[in-house]
């Protein structure tokens, strides 16, 4: 690489890293962000009352000293995450954490957290002495309760409406660039742990993603090839089978015949006479609504009325709405008709939410797990924009539509049977909500 254009990069960064912002500069961005939220979001108020959001953009528009890069995320995601719209969202740029391929190094290992302790989950690290199960104490010399509070600024996936347990999820899910946000590209981390009954003190070196991932498939290697599918049938037998549906992502399932999919696994499951079908869609952020439509056809004995779009935007939508009466026809062939069990947590989100929702009032179905971290009764999503602020040059994205379920009147979708992942079955290495499921079949 020629001198010029390096020392160029290398200016770049700095100034980039090192930049900061103005009260005027932060004012204007901010009442930019407000009135585009206003004019583009179909539905902003759906989850806090309009008085509330004005005295929370009140409060950061008060701003009177320049702020940092950094700093500016944080003002900002303040007023994106009042709204608790789980589909509206600002960038984590490159001035936050640097792009995948000028590999950006984290904490190699991946967490649980239990009544606010930490507990290595997988550990990813050089050092042998960080079983699964060990207590993190503290990080760079900060306890985990001060730490927790301090990373939870950064929090920038949420859920639909406010659910504490939703967003411990995101917070589990997200850790690493957590830490990253907060701490900065380290080379390495100072950990206090408790193993077993002792407590050390260790440095642990922080690794790029590309070495985390090729560590995963070394320490966990996945022996059955459909886990990487998102929809599969893991078990078929005349007792019990079982559906995993890992994502209702458009793009794989149209380059499939996803309706030829669907057909055959319930053919397959009707030749069997199974008396019970398991669905999972645990951590299943959502996708294509028709998807789940063309599965709901082989689980509803009826009818039923299917999703609504509708735009409160002065962006036009391109969809065209469907009108109140539309009903999708059951499938009698192959229709499924004995016990479903619905198994949900706080990462069934979006479409994943709309299949269960539409299940749920069933007298064949039951629920299992924690309540839903998407809204039951209908998001905002389908169609999204993005756009730049000004000054500070944060990329935000909004839903354009408001789409109507046709489900119910609750914000959350909660479960018949509300089971937790516990501490102890996390160290057995077993499956809270599985078990549970597999108990009331035995029954």
């Amino acid at each position: 690489m020629p001198k010029i254009l390096l020392l160029f990069l290398v200016f770049s960064f700095t100034k980039s890293f090192g930049q900061t912002f103005s009260p005027i500069e932060l004012r204007a961005d901010l009442a930019f962000l407000k009135e585009r939220i206003e004019e583009i979001h179909p539905n902003p108020y759906k989850f806090i009352n309009q008085n509330r959001f004005q005295q929370i953009y009140d409060s950061l528009y008060k701003i009177e000293r320049p702020l940092n890069v950094k700093q500016t995320f944080v003002h900002y995601l303040n007023l994106i995450r009042a709204i608790q719209c789980g589909h509206t969202s600002i960038f984590v740029d490159e001035r936050l954490i640097k792009p995948n391929n000028v590999n950006p190094k984290f904490l190699p290992m991946e967490v649980v957290i239990f009544d606010k302790k930490i507990y290595v989950s997988r550990n990813l690290s050089e050092n042998n002495l960080l079983t699964k199960g060990s207590e993190i104490l503290e990080i760079e010399d900060i306890p985990i309760p001060k730490l927790l509070k301090n990373l939870s600024k950064y929090t920038f996936q949420n859920g639909d409406g406010s659910n504490a347990d939703v967003e411990a999820y995101y917070f589990q899910r997200n850790f690493r660039r957590l830490l990253y946000l907060f701490f900065d590209e380290q080379d390495e981390l100072k950990l206090k742990v408790r193993l077993e009954k002792e407590l050390k003190n260790l440095t642990v070196k922080t690794q790029p993603l590309a070495y985390l991932r090729e560590m995963e498939a070394e320490r966990n290697p996945i022996k059955n090839a459909d886990f990487y599918k998102n929809i599969f049938l893991s078990e078929n037998t005349t007792k019990t089978s079982v559906l995993r549906i890992r994502s209702f992502d458009g793009n794989e399932f149209e380059n499939g015949n996803f309706r030829n999919e669907i057909q055959g696994i319930f053919r397959k499951i009707a030749e069997k006479q199974s008396k019970n079908l398991i669905i999972d869609v645990r951590n299943n952020a959502g996708g294509g609504l028709d998807y789940a439509d063309e599965i709901l056809k082989y689980l509803l004995k009826k009818p039923y009325q299917r999703y609504q779009i509708s735009s409160d935007s002065t962006v036009k939508a391109k969809k065209k709405r469907l009108s109140a009466n539309q009903f999708y026809e059951p499938i009698n062939k192959y229709i499924f008709g004995g016990n479903i069990y619905v198994l949900l947590n706080e990462g069934t989100f979006s479409t994943s939410v709309y299949l269960a929702a539409h299940l749920k009032n069933q007298e064949n179905v039951a629920l299992i797990g924690t309540t839903c971290g998407g809204a039951a009764d209908g998001s905002s999503a389908g169609e999204f924009t993005s756009f730049t602020l000004p000054n500070t040059q944060f990329t935000i994205s909004l839903p354009l539509l408001k789409i109507n379920y046709n489900t119910t009147t609750e914000l959350h979708l909660k479960p018949t049977f509300e089971v937790k992942q516990t501490y102890s079955d996390f160290l057995a290495g077993e499956d809270s909500i599985w078990e549970f499921a597999k108990s009331l079949i035995e029954k």
